[in-house]
């Protein structure tokens, strides 16, 4: 097992070595105006804290069942494929081992198989060579180029994040496009829309492992366990995932081990709420997901306190995950 997760997305103090004492349209890439997030900040949060949280099941699942290079290959396409996220949907994951062969690629597998390392972006760029010696000397990083970005269509400037798979000798990426507008998030909100992004992936990047690999129940179950077990974000390490079948019996949970096989259907939070019942009709009728409000214990402090959670169904199956945030 990976020894420590570092799924950064604090957000507020995470992007940002200081706070910025001036913010105009030349310098407020990284702005934080009082506890206001900029998109370009919330954007990278949501990059990374994607890319860390996928390198990181990945891990646990080549460390535990999938240990064949050539299975892990498969593995990684049948995961990354189906998943797109940011607004725009320009989001997606690319994996390559750390002497530079592509080993899957969500929106190009032609690429599949190619050498890498040589390649240049549109200003002569060896960007590859700065992604794999990240990887190799830091484990994790951001790395600057230029790419073809599939929602516009354009070569436009990349901000990438690079991830070390240890057990497969691989790393994931991904990235986002431009110069996002000028708009500003609460902390609340930025933080739940990371817990949103990052269920939406997880969702998606589960279902395609479901499709094309994992057809025995008992299989499926294990696998989702196995992937979400190690996963943790925001600064406090608050952030989790869950799953339920539409029965609401809970398949997995990533904190509280006593819930796994038990009928939540009945369960009720300190204030009356059918909580999990609640979730199952978020899930069952909005396709695009969907938030609840609910009092649950935080595991950081180990006391009942409001919480908005972001539900999704899981495609291909009757179940659904979620995440949340913590209201202060």
């Amino acid at each position: 097992m990976m020894k420590r997760k570092k799924m950064i997305s604090g957000l507020v103090l995470i992007l940002v070595a200081a706070v910025l004492t001036s913010c105009n349209k030349e310098n407020c890439e990284d702005c934080i105006t009082g506890d206001q997030v900029s998109q370009y900040a919330l954007d990278k949060s949501i990059v990374e804290v994607n890319t860390t949280m996928v390198a990181t099941g990945f891990e646990t699942i080549f460390q535990a069942t999938v240990t064949d290079s050539a299975q892990q290959a498969q593995f990684c396409q049948a995961f990354i494929e189906p998943i797109r996220f940011l607004d725009d949907q320009s989001g997606y994951f690319f994996v390559e081992s750390n002497n530079a062969w592509m080993v899957a690629h969500a929106t190009n597998p032609q690429l599949i198989g190619t050498y890498r390392y040589d390649v240049q972006d549109a200003n002569g760029k060896y960007y590859v060579r700065d992604m794999v010696n990240t990887i190799l000397f830091s484990g994790y990083g951001f790395v600057e180029y230029y790419f073809d970005n599939p929602a516009s269509g354009q070569v436009e400037r990349k901000i990438g994040f690079v991830k070390s798979i240890p057990a497969a000798q691989f790393f994931i990426g991904s990235g986002f496009y431009g110069d996002p507008a000028e708009v500003f998030y609460s902390a609340n909100d930025a933080n739940l829309k990371i817990a949103e992004q990052a269920t939406i992936a997880m969702a998606h990047g589960i279902g395609g492992v479901l499709q094309n690999i994992y057809a025995d129940t008992t299989d499926r179950v294990n696998f989702i366990r196995q992937v979400i077990e190690h996963v943790r974000f925001f600064d406090n390490q608050s952030g989790y995932f869950f799953v339920y079948d539409f029965n609401c019996y809970n398949v997995a949970h990533a904190i509280q081990k006593n819930l796994v096989g038990q009928n939540l259907y009945d369960y009720q939070d300190v204030k009356g709420n059918y909580v999990i019942r609640e979730l199952l009709a978020v899930s069952k009728n909005k396709p695009e997901g969907g938030t609840y409000e609910y009092w649950w214990n935080n595991p950081v402090t180990s006391q009942e306190e409001p919480k908005l959670a972001f539900v999704i169904k899981i495609p291909g199956i009757d179940y659904f995950i979620g995440s949340g945030i913590y209201l202060k």
